[in-house]
């Protein structure tokens, strides 16, 4: 590629990321329930959340990880250091994993164009039907024996079905899968493939 005489060269790079949380500091993870913020009608978010994340953060962290309710009242809460302190006294290398959820869902119509009707000089307008499904959670990772929060990071995915019945708990598996990578990237060193172009002179 070149540009005003110059020439670039796009090369493929491999950038290490490097995570604060340290999961050989632990001997095992805690999911919490979540505050619920908003779901559709007869949707347990926080079960789902917990079917879906205890397994994929054991095979992440290597950890056992386990399910547990504490009954969350607010975001105070959370922010509190005591309040970790309390649940597991005698447990000091717990990881805790909270925060607050909200799943929502939408009907949405579009104007697809114009289909000929029984008037042929006064044209229907077609009209489709579209299911939006977005997933926010505000995630909190905290150590158990000082409740330092390690992580807090909002993520939110949306995404749209052509299908206006489309099910609830395949639309909240595809958005979990988007935040579950994006998760992991933040608590994983790893390296990641990213592009840069060189000028070459």
């Amino acid at each position: 590629m070149s540009c005003g005489g110059d020439t670039y060269r796009k090369v493929r790079l491999e950038l290490p990321t490097y995570s604060t949380l340290h999961p050989d500091e632990f001997q095992e993870v805690f999911l919490t329930d979540f505050l619920i913020v908003n779901a559709p009608e007869g949707f347990d978010l926080n079960q789902e959340l917990a079917a879906f994340f205890v397994p994929e953060i054991e095979r992440r962290l290597s950890l056992p990880v386990s399910a547990q309710r504490i009954g969350l009242e607010d975001e105070e809460s959370i922010r509190r250091p005591d309040f970790w302190q309390a649940l597991a006294p005698g447990f000091p290398r717990r990881l805790y994993v909270t925060g607050k959820a909200e799943l929502t869902r939408e009907i949405r119509k579009s104007i697809l164009g114009e289909v000929p009707g029984e008037d042929p000089f006064t044209p229907q307008r077609k009209i489709a039907e579209r299911t939006l499904f977005s997933l926010s959670l505000h995630l909190f990772l905290i150590q158990g024996d000082n409740g330092k929060i390690l992580l807090d990071r909002d993520f939110k995915e949306t995404k749209t079905y052509t299908n206006p019945d489309q099910r609830t708990d395949f639309a909240f598996h595809d958005l979990a899968m988007r935040i579950k990578t994006k998760l992991f990237r933040l608590i994983s060193d790893e390296e990641r493939i990213q592009e840069r172009y060189l000028l070459l002179k």
